[in-house]
């Protein structure tokens, strides 16, 4: 299991203490007076009953022997996480409800909102992207069911490529590692200049990167960096399929170059409600094919009870979409509260010796997002390379989201009939 780090752990204990117990008076009871007259031998009774001082020196040693076992229970907790046999989890989120005299913080990519008080150091800092690999021989990929944002998108024939954004938690093993395409630097730029790590370019990345400017922790040196990127090759497969890096360094190297810090991001609307789309037709499965069905399609099955969506990647030898999972956690499937598709003009570039594409992602187009189990005709619009891309129903009006995981998958226009739901 991944170590996940910047969340702070919280652990609650209660303020127990054994003083400020209201003395009890030393007199006799008019109850306890009352059994001793009745004594026809005129002896003193032994007690049968607990006496208030009994009682008081228990509860002493009851309050004691607890605020022991919490201490040393602590003592063991902070001993551990120094130590990292126990892995720092994430946060659990407020509830819809939440408490009214809570201050909340709320995540800049998720809308999930956090107490003030226990808010890892994310609060301060900027997304990071990695783009991360989908051919078969990548798979299952690291890292990937915790990123708070991922794109989807065709990096050439027709291999979808992830430009997965990562936030509240970060992972120390994320990958396998790829190159970058201009397209997804205009993604990365509509973040507040968010940092993003990939190993090689395309020649128009290599120039976007360098003149936008947009910060890239490859430039910025993660190859020389320790810790920051290795080679794990437990499958057998080309070199190109193994690599890896290490989110907390990730953070740590743009530290280092000054990149410490957070942008203001555009944040999109949430809702805290089911209702809201309720009279919208169903979607209880989404089968995105890029280019073709095959390998590189995306499906996704609602799951009601987590009003989730399941991503599924390829098919098995019987047809079947297969569980979309992580290679370091294999019981985690990847799942989100949000599902876009956003269809935009894709188009090959002249001269290209191998085949490199590009999307046109400033302007306009039509999109669906499914959500809440229904699906929503819509549109979406961006007005400049560094402003963010908003999506709006048919009436105009801004969606307003599940505060949770988003996943974003841009396909051709061409192709809006190969996007198929019911």
């Amino acid at each position: 299991m991944p170590k996940i780090t910047n969340i702070t752990p919280g652990f609650d204990i209660d303020d127990l203490t054994a003083g400020n117990i209201e003395e009890i008076s030393k007199s006799k009871s008019e109850f306890e007076k009352n059994i001793l007259n009745n004594d026809p031998s005129g002896k003193k009774p032994k007690a049968r009953y607990f006496t208030s001082k009994n009682s008081n020196q228990k509860v002493k040693k009851i309050l004691l022997i607890l605020l022991a076992v919490v201490s040393v229970l602590f003592s063991l907790w902070v001993v551990s996480v120094k130590t990292g046999k126990i892995g720092k989890k994430e946060l659990n989120p407020l509830s819809s409800k939440g408490i009214d005299n809570v201050v909340k913080v709320t995540a800049d990519l998720t809308g999930v909102q956090y107490p003030e008080t226990d808010a890892g150091s994310w609060v301060n800092e900027r997304p990071f992207g990695v783009m991360i690999n989908n051919h078969v021989d990548a798979r299952p990929q690291s890292g990937l069911v915790y990123a708070d944002l991922v794109y989807e998108i065709v990096a050439e024939g027709g291999i979808t490529r992830f430009l997965a954004f990562f936030h509240t938690i970060t992972p120390e093993k994320i990958g396998p590692v790829r190159s970058t395409r201009e397209y997804y630097l205009v993604l990365v730029k509509e973040l507040s200049d968010a940092m993003i790590m990939h190993i090689g370019y395309s020649p128009q990345a290599l120039l976007a990167i360098d003149t936008w400017p947009v910060r890239s922790l490859f430039r910025g040196g993660c190859e020389s960096y320790p810790g920051c990127t290795w080679r794990d090759n437990p499958r057998n497969v080309a070199y190109e399929h193994t690599a890896y890096t290490n989110g907390e360094k990730l953070r740590e190297l743009g530290t280092s170059l000054g990149w410490e810090g957070k942008g203001d991001i555009r944040v999109y609307k949430f809702k805290d409600n089911n209702d809201k789309y309720s009279s919208k037709p169903s979607a209880s499965k989404v089968s995105i094919d890029f280019w073709n069905k095959g390998d590189y399609s995306s499906v996704f099955e609602y799951n009601q009870g987590n009003n989730t969506y399941l991503k599924f990647t390829g098919y098995d030898s019987s047809g079947n979409p297969i569980p979309h999972k992580d290679q370091e956690e294999t019981d985690k499937q990847i799942e989100v509260k949000n599902l876009i598709v956003q269809f935009a003009v894709e188009n090959s570039i002249a001269g290209d010796e191998k085949g490199r594409l590009d999307y046109q992602l400033v302007g306009s187009g039509k999109a669906l997002v499914f959500i809440d189990g229904k699906v929503i005709d819509a549109t979406w619009s961006k007005a400049d390379r560094d402003d963010r891309t908003l999506f709006y129903d048919t009436d105009g009006n801004e969606i307003e989201f599940n505060r949770g995981k988003f996943w974003i998958a841009i396909v051709p226009d061409r192709n809006v009939d190969q996007v198929v739901y019911n």
